[in-house]
């Protein structure tokens, strides 16, 4: 999935995708796996839905979910 993504206190979007390094090889988007803190804190998630995910630093950052697209190689 094509995910496009605000960070808490950003006004700016991030579009990445929601997938494996091997569909990310087909494309030009930043691959956040499935299985990272911040994959595993969209699946699942509905536009408009905000989600807390851990950092490696022990502390957490929230992010919000504003679309979600299927994935087409381009």
């Amino acid at each position: 999935m094509v995910l496009k993504i605000r960070y808490d206190g950003e006004d700016e979007t991030e579009t990445v995708l929601l997938g494996s390094r091997e569909e990310g090889s087909l494309g030009d988007l930043e691959v956040i796996s499935p299985n990272s803190p911040l994959g595993g804190a969209l699946l699942g998630a509905h536009a408009g839905d905000t989600r807390e995910y851990p950092l490696p630093d022990g502390g957490s950052m929230k992010v919000t979910l504003v679309s979600a697209e299927p994935f087409r190689a381009s």
